[in-house]
C-alpha cells in the first residue's frame, strides 16, 4: 500500500488543479431541486441524480428517512420527497404508549397538493445466521406461516418441527433471535402490511398482546417482545445478523443489503408452491399484479388513500416466479389542480426539471435497478407514475403516459409487451414445495441426489446465497464470487479484495463467508483508476489552453524579431 501514496498525492494535486481551472470557467446554469426522505431509495436516487446532471438538473437529496422526509414536505421545505409509505391518515397502532406520547405515529396532514409516483421496487428479504458443523447454512426455505410464527414469537427454536418439515433437515436446538427495526421504517411498514393482509388474526393478536391494540393496516414501528433485538437502521440490522454474536438471528431487510454482501436469505414459499428469492426478476414479476388506487380502480381523488399502492394481488400471485413480499416506494411530488395548493417554493422551471428527472428514473433509470440492488418498476406502475407527472406544474416529460413511447424500461418493449413475464427465468423443479433438500433435476423432475449433500451446498436446489443471480430451469443457480453457496471444495474469493478466503471455522465462522461489507472506495485499484482519470481529465482541460498560450507567445516573439 505504501507504493500507492505518491499516486494518491498526485491524484489529489491534479484534481485540485483541475478544480481551480474549471472554477474559473463559467458553468452552465442548472435547475436545483431539494429533497429528503427514504434511506432505502437513497443509493438509487444518488445514481439517477448523477445521470441527469448533464441535462442541467441538480438534485440535492438527503436520505434522512421516510418519516422525516414527509415532515420536510409538510412544512414546505422540499421540492419533492421520497417515502416508502404514504402519509398516515390514521394513528400508527404499532407505537407503544410512550412513543405515542412523544408524538410519533400520529396522523399526518400535509397542507400542499401532492401525487405519489412509484420509484424503486424491491423485496423484503430475511437474512439469517445459521452454522451447522462449522459450515454456514445457505439454503434455508420457509413458508409464510413459519416466518409469521417466528416474528410473533410462536416459533422460538430452530429445531421447531415446522422448520424441519419445510427445510427438509433438522437444525440445531438453538434459540431464534428475531431482529427488528427500532426506528420508524418503511421496511417495517412493508413487512407488517404483508402480515396484516395474509395472516391478520395472528398479527393482530400479537400486536394486541404487546401494545394493547391491533397495529392496523401497517405500522412503521415494530412492537418488539421476547428475544427480539431492535436495531436502528437497515444497515445495523444487517450488521447484527452477520456478526458472530448474531448466530441464530433472523432479520427483515431490503434485499440490497444481503445482495451487496453475498449473505444468504430465506427462500419464501409463494402461492404457486415454489420457494422463491427476492431477485430483481422475481420482484418485477410479482409487481405486475400491483394496483394504484384511483388509477386502476374507482378510488376518488378525495379519498385519503388516493394514489396509494394496493399490493393484495402481489401477495396472492400464482406465477411460480413471484416473490410474495414485494413492494415499491414513492416519490411525493407537487400536484397542480388539487384541493391543496402547490408549495410556494415550487416553480414551473423546477417542474420542468423534476418531470424530466422522473421520466429518466421510470424509463432508462430502471435499467440500473438490478445492479443497485433493486428491481425494475414494471409497466403498470410506470404508466401510473407518468400519469401523475402530467400534474406537475411546468411538466416537460418527453414520455407519453398512455403509449409510453420513448420509455426504455427493461420490463416491456416498444409494443407494450411485458418482456419481464416472457424473459424472467422459471424456478427449478428443486424449488417446488416437497422437493428433497438434497436435490438434482433429472428429465425435468426433482429427485434426491445419489450422495448426501451438505447443508451449506445450496447449489443443488437452485442456489440460495444472498448474491445469487436467480434460479434457472436447470436447477443449478449461479452464486456470485465468494457467496456462501460456493462449493466448499473450492477456494472462495472475497468479492471486495479479490483475495482467497480461508475455510474458517469456529462457532461464529463457517466456510466460504465473504468479508463484511465496507466502503470499497479505498481499494488500491480504485486509487489507480482515480489517478488515471485525473490525468486524463487534466490532459483534456489543462493541456489545450497551455499549448495555445505557448503558441501565442512564440508567434509574438517571432513578430518582435
Amino acid at each position: 500500500m505504501t507504493g500507492l501514496v505518491p499516486l494518491r498525492r498526485a491524484a489529489a494535486l491534479l484534481l485540485a488543479a483541475l478544480t481551480l481551472l474549471t472554477a474559473a470557467a463559467p458553468a452552465q446554469a442548472a435547475t436545483a431541486l431539494n429533497a429528503d426522505g427514504s434511506s432505502w431509495a437513497g443509493p438509487a436516487i444518488d445514481q439517477w441524480r448523477q445521470d441527469v446532471a448533464p441535462q442541467g438538473i441538480q438534485i440535492n437529496f438527503n436520505p434522512i428517512g421516510s418519516a422525516a422526509g414527509r415532515n420536510q414536505w409538510a412544512i414546505g421545505q422540499d421540492d419533492f420527497t421520497a417515502s416508502d409509505v404514504p402519509f398516515r391518515s390514521k394513528p400508527d397502532g404499532g407505537v407503544s404508549g410512550g412513543g405515542a406520547g412523544s408524538g410519533a405515529g400520529q396522523p399526518e396532514n400535509p397542507v400542499y397538493g401532492y401525487s405519489y409516483v412509484p420509484i424503486t421496487a424491491g423485496g423484503t428479504a430475511f437474512m439469517y445466521n445459521l452454522v451447522v458443523g462449522g459450515k454456514r447454512v445457505t439454503d434455508l426455505r420457509l413458508s409464510p406461516d413459519t416466518l409469521v410464527g417466528i416474528f410473533t414469537n410462536r416459533i422460538t427454536s430452530w429445531d421447531d418441527p415446522a422448520i424441519t418439515r419445510e427445510y427438509g433437515r433438522a437444525l440445531p436446538k438453538l434459540p431464534i433471535t428475531p431482529v427488528v427495526r427500532s426506528d420508524g421504517s418503511g421496511a417495517t411498514a412493508q413487512f407488517t402490511r404483508w402480515m396484516e393482509h395474509t395472516h391478520r388474526s395472528v398479527w393482530d393478536a400479537y400486536c394486541t398482546r404487546v401494545n394493547g391494540v391491533a397495529c392496523g393496516d401497517y405500522t412503521e414501528f415494530f412492537p418488539p417482545s421476547g428475544r427480539m433485538v431492535a436495531q436502528n437502521g437497515s444497515d445495523v440490522v444487517a450488521g447484527y445478523v452477520q456478526s458472530p454474536t448474531g448466530l441464530g438471528a433472523i432479520g427483515y431487510d431490503e434485499y440490497a443489503f444481503a445482495k451487496r454482501s453475498n449473505w444468504p436469505v430465506v427462500k419464501v414459499l409463494n402461492p404457486a408452491g415454489y420457494y422463491s428469492l427476492p431477485t430483481a426478476s422475481n420482484v418485477a414479476v410479482a409487481l405486475t399484479a400491483a394496483r394504484i388506487k384511483g388509477v386502476d380502480d374507482s378510488t376518488s381523488p378525495n379519498d385519503p388513500d388516493f394514489l396509494q399502492q394496493n399490493l393484495d394481488g402481489v401477495y396472492t400471485m400464482t406465477d411460480p416466479r413471484s416473490y410474495p413480499v414485494s413492494s415499491y416506494s414513492y416519490l411525493i411530488v407537487p400536484r397542480a389542480g388539487a384541493s391543496r395548493p402547490v408549495p410556494p417554493r415550487f416553480t414551473d422551471a423546477k417542474g420542468n426539471a423534476l418531470s424530466r428527472f422522473i421520466s429518466h428514473v421510470l424509463c432508462a433509470g430502471q435499467g440500473e435497478a438490478d445492479d443497485l440492488g433493486y428491481s425494475p418498476i414494471p409497466r403498470n406502475l410506470v404508466r401510473g407514475g407518468m400519469l401523475q407527472v402530467r400534474h406537475i406544474p411546468g411538466n416537460a416529460s418527453p414520455v407519453d403516459p398512455d403509449s409510453l413511447r420513448n420509455c426504455a424500461n427493461p420490463t416491456f418493449n416498444a409494443a407494450g409487451e411485458l418482456t419481464v413475464l416472457k424473459n424472467a427465468p422459471q424456478p427449478s423443479p428443486c424449488d417446488r414445495q416437497g422437493a428433497p433438500l438434497d436435490c438434482v433435476v433429472k428429465n425435468g423432475t426433482a429427485v434426491a441426489a445419489n450422495a448426501g449433500g451438505s447443508s451449506s451446498s445450496g447449489g443443488s436446489n437452485g442456489g440460495s446465497a444472498g448474491g445469487a443471480s436467480g434460479t434457472g430451469g436447470t436447477g443449478t443457480g449461479t452464486a456470485a464470487p465468494g457467496a456462501a453457496g460456493t462449493d466448499p471444495g473450492q477456494a472462495a474469493i472475497d468479492p471486495q479484495t479479490g483475495e482467497p478466503l480461508g475455510t474458517g471455522g469456529g462457532s461464529g465462522g463457517g466456510a466460504a463467508v465473504p468479508a463484511s461489507v465496507v466502503a470499497i472506495g479505498g481499494r488500491p485499484e480504485d486509487w489507480v483508476l482515480s489517478t488515471l482519470t485525473a490525468l486524463e481529465l487534466l490532459g483534456v482541460v489543462l493541456v489545450p489552453p497551455l499549448l495555445g498560450h505557448w503558441l501565442r507567445r512564440r508567434r509574438a516573439a517571432g513578430g518582435a524579431r
